[in-house]
């Protein structure tokens, strides 16, 4: 018997406009992309969040942990999870600013400068397979469209070179891709709060429109990792919005189904989560939108046409 649980990803994006359309979606399909790319190029040797803090200290020497932490795009509790991890690795040495002991001053050691000579050309290589999909005439076009929309269009006071923000070690697409999904999640926080997140959204709105598949199918067409996928299929479970039954064509799997009562909520959350959409592409000039998403979709969809 065929597989029921077999599906093609692109082409059941490319059927769904709306899916597709929605950046939040695309850039969270974005960089899962980008993590495996990563895994492939650097395995298990350093994360980009602790490249992203390394290259921070190396740009700004003296740099103190509460801004490298802002640069790499970390919240305060990752900072120190990403520096306690470093300082073990023996990359960075981290102490008390003499002039204002509320600073942890960040430092490389020669062990991380040596290692980044042969770390950067690998990320950069990383960066060129996340934009292999555009026509290169295309990718710088994009990669600046993409840190307007992660907020990092402006110079900043702390670059290094005086150049502005593109001559940030930052300003790399998969670093740009992580800030741009924070910058969705916060909006979607200030427009949902406690009543529902993307990812919960992207759920109903996956199984609305292909009812009972399987937990698996369900993560890999609305961009979830397995553990966020069973999390989120327990707490929409207890909110009595969906249910799982075993499939009629397989007892060997459950497939999974929202309730009416979920219908009804994805059809009244739609306008408020299309227009956290339009916030996020908000600072882009308006005649930029539709090839900016045209190109985000060929990077999070590597397959799309």
């Amino acid at each position: 018997m065929p597989s029921t649980d077999a599906i093609d990803i692109s082409a059941a994006l490319r059927a769904d406009p709306a899916l597709e359309a929605a950046c939040g979606h695309l850039l969270r399909r974005s960089q899962q992309v980008h993590n495996a790319i990563w895994a492939e190029e650097l395995g298990s040797e350093l994360t980009s969040p602790q490249y992203s803090l390394l290259a921070s200290v190396a740009a700004w020497p003296g740099i103190d942990q509460r801004r490298a932490g802002e640069l790499a795009s970390l919240d305060k509790s990752s900072t120190m999870e990403v520096v306690a991890r470093l300082v073990r690795k023996a990359w960075i040495t981290r102490h008390r600013d003499p002039r204002d002991a509320r600073r942890d001053v960040l430092a490389l050691t020669p062990a991380a400068t040596l290692a980044l000579e042969d770390l950067t050309p690998r990320v950069q290589h990383v960066q060129s397979r996340l934009l292999a999909p555009l026509p290169s005439d295309e990718r710088d076009r994009f990669v600046a469209d993409l840190a307007v929309i992660a907020r990092l269009d402006t110079v900043s006071d702390d670059d290094p070179n005086g150049d502005g923000a593109s001559s940030s070690p930052l300003w790399i697409p998969g670093h740009l891709v992580r800030r741009a999904q924070q910058v969705h999640t916060a909006l979607f926080a200030e427009e949902f709060d406690h009543e529902l997140t993307g990812p919960q959204f992207a759920t109903m709105y996956v199984l609305a429109r292909h009812p009972e598949i399987s937990q698996r199918k369900l993560g890999a067409l609305a961009a979830l990792d397995k553990s966020t996928a069973a999390d989120i299929v327990d707490r929409l479970a207890r909110r009595g919005w969906l249910l799982s039954h075993r499939d009629p064509a397989d007892r060997r799997r459950s497939v999974l189904s929202l309730t009416d009562d979920a219908q009804r909520a994805a059809t009244a959350y739609a306008p408020r989560v299309e227009a956290v959409q339009q916030r996020v592409l908000e600072p882009l000039p308006a005649s930029r939108r539709a090839v900016f998403l045209t190109a985000l979709t060929q990077v999070a969809i590597p397959s799309a046409d």
